[in-house]
């Protein structure tokens, strides 16, 4: 019995780490965004990420990135997707926007006055700096994996 519970627990906890809060979808252009991260032996992992503002593997879950604080801080603000989407939080090189499929930063929500609010693709994480290598034959937007990321189920 406890060893069931012990499990749901965890699996339970896990459950967070991979979904994000449902009420932010709406304000990005994605639901979530990739993740390539090498290891140390040089093999790659890759994730599908939906908690985009919080850290991933380098540091406790609810720790919000870069992305994360400046989300909050546009929600706050009264701000919207085109105040945050020129902006590099990651400081790795590309905007919020080129990394969530939006490089002209055009996209808007759902709204009574637009229908037109299709979902991107995104091509890179706006909230882990990450740098272009070849992987295979196509060229990735990687990350170092850290020791708490390894242990992570990919998706």
């Amino acid at each position: 019995m406890t060893d069931a519970l012990f499990l749901l627990v965890l699996s339970a906890g896990s459950a967070l780490v991979v979904w994000g809060y449902p009420s932010y979808l709406p304000s990005l252009p994605v639901d979530y965004v990739p993740h390539v991260c090498r290891d140390m032996s040089g093999q790659y992992h890759f994730y599908n990420v939906s908690a985009i503002g919080h850290e991933f593997c380098d540091a406790p879950y609810f720790e919000r990135n870069g992305f994360g604080m400046r989300f909050n801080l546009m929600q706050q603000n009264n701000q919207q997707w085109a105040d945050i989407c020129p902006e590099d939080t990651d400081s790795d090189g590309r905007t919020n926007g080129a990394e969530m499929g939006d490089p002209d930063c055009t996209w808007a929500p759902c709204s009574a006055n637009n229908g037109n609010c299709v979902k991107l693709t995104a091509v890179s994480h706006p909230g882990i700096p990450e740098y272009t290598e070849t992987v295979g034959t196509s060229d990735e937007y990687v990350a170092e994996c850290s020791i708490m990321c390894l242990g992570f189920p990919m998706q």
